[in-house]
């Protein structure tokens, strides 16, 4: 069904309606120990929503199938009532035109998995594996007012992880590759070795000390942090809600001057990059906090409706089976004018680098991260790295306490989970550092 045919049928719904196809070839290689499997193919598929009576009529299936699928969305829209509104569109869409690489397939990623696996032996080294991923994805997106456009991104993402074993103790090490432009050899070795290199040094670290001290966070740990303990508390379906601790904070201070934080979806090398979002709204650059103030929400058409704000670019679904929510891209800390020398000069703290798990209630503000590793810093000198270790603490009580921003920067890819739903992101951002929190 071509273009003209589906905006034909949508326009001549009284009601406004959308409809979004999404179009994908994939190839992604799992080695574990020398075994390899593999998995290639094609997908696509459609979706149709329609708006009535205040709430969404929604329906998936194949791209053939849109007036099949209207139908569908129609009946399910008119079956109850809400209170949802929608905000006016502004300005339409249009994705910038770029050159799409091809991807190397199947193949070349198994060769390439093989080569990999062979830098991440090691003696002590019990288990590897490796995770080589890659999806070209068009997304098209049409609805009743007329508006068209498409856009079409090359996926490519890379996950490394080593176990290893001295004596009864038993440690692992982890890497992370993304890209929307190429496979990076060198860079896919590096990660091969970092897995291992982390593996290796768990092995022969020892407990760090504890308590409430000073810390400098690495560029992967303030992303972490910019994106569970502030990106999500600013996504306005929880503020909405009621379940979000910035709910009613916007305009007022809620941390240091030092702290600027914004979420950027155009960011050039950011893993969550894309020009328009799954209801065609142009992804626009929002800051969320400003010198320590809170200027900013992230929207849907219906949040922004709601809270009288402009929509933004942040309605985002996982694939065409689901309806958009407001999501997080690339979430970052704004940059500062120190060396990293200078915000590693203290008497005495430690110095925190990766994330390895954690958890943020957005309601209270609590959260607790456990960093991948950890190095004692005294006099501005660091240590032999210590065993990984905890911080916990508050949103804003943390927010108060981040005394130095270096003018570093660096981004992480990953994917993000919400409402059952996982959709591709970065964060990131410079070297950190905190006046004191409780590390356990």
């Amino acid at each position: 069904m071509g273009s003209d045919s589906i905006l034909s049928i949508l326009g001549k719904e009284k009601n406004f309606c959308e409809a979004r196809i999404e179009r994908l070839a994939f190839s992604s290689v799992r080695f574990k120990d020398d075994e390899i499997r593999v998995n290639s193919g094609t997908e696509e598929g459609a979706n149709v929503r329609i708006f009535r009576n205040g709430c969404w009529g929604f329906a998936s299936g194949k791209p053939d199938e849109i007036p099949e699928l209207l139908k569908r969305a129609k009946k399910l829209g008119s079956i109850g009532k809400g209170n949802l509104k929608l905000e006016k569109r502004g300005k339409v869409a249009k994705a910038k035109k770029k050159k799409i690489g091809k991807g190397i397939g199947a193949e070349e990623l198994v060769d390439l998995c093989k080569e990999l696996g062979k830098e991440m032996r090691g003696k002590r080294i019990t288990n590897r594996s490796i995770g080589l991923f890659e999806e070209r994805d068009k997304q098209e997106y049409y609805n009743s007012d007329g508006e068209n456009v498409s856009e079409e991104t090359l996926i490519m993402y890379g996950r490394f992880s080593a176990i290893g074993k001295s004596g009864k103790r038993i440690e692992e090490g982890g890497e992370r590759f993304s890209s929307l432009k190429k496979w990076e050899g060198e860079k896919l070795r590096h990660c091969a070795r970092e897995a291992k290199r982390k593996c290796n040094e768990s092995l022969d670290a020892e407990p760090a000390k504890t308590g409430e001290i000073p810390i400098v966070m690495d560029s992967a740990l303030a992303g972490v942090f910019a994106h569970e303990a502030v990106g999500h508390a600013c996504e306005a379906d929880g503020i909405i809600d009621g379940t979000s601790i910035l709910r009613d904070m916007l305009g007022k201070r809620i941390g240091s001057e030092n702290i600027t934080i914004w979420d950027d979806p155009t960011l050039e090398d950011g893993f969550g990059r894309y020009c328009f979002d799954d209801e065609g709204i142009e992804g626009k650059k929002v800051e969320l906090i400003k010198n320590g103030v809170v200027v900013g929400r992230l929207h849907s058409l219906e949040t922004a409706a709601e809270l009288g704000e402009k929509p933004n670019g942040h309605g985002r679904a996982e694939s065409y089976a689901y309806s958009p929510l407001v999501r997080m891209s690339n979430t970052c800390i704004e940059p500062g004018e120190q060396k990293v020398e200078e915000i590693m000069g203290l008497r005495r703290g430690l110095y925190l680098k990766g994330m390895n798990g954690g958890s943020v209630d957005p309601f209270t503000g609590q959260f607790m991260f456990r960093c991948e590793e950890a190095f004692p810093i005294e006099n501005g000198e660091l240590g032999k790295r210590t065993r990984a270790v905890s911080i916990t603490g508050t949103i804003l009580d943390t927010l108060h306490e981040i005394d130095g921003v270096a003018k570093d920067f660096e981004l992480s890819p990953g994917f993000c989970g919400k409402d059952g739903q996982n959709v591709r992101v970065s964060d990131g951002g410079p070297h950190v550092r905190v006046n004191k929190i409780r590390v356990g």
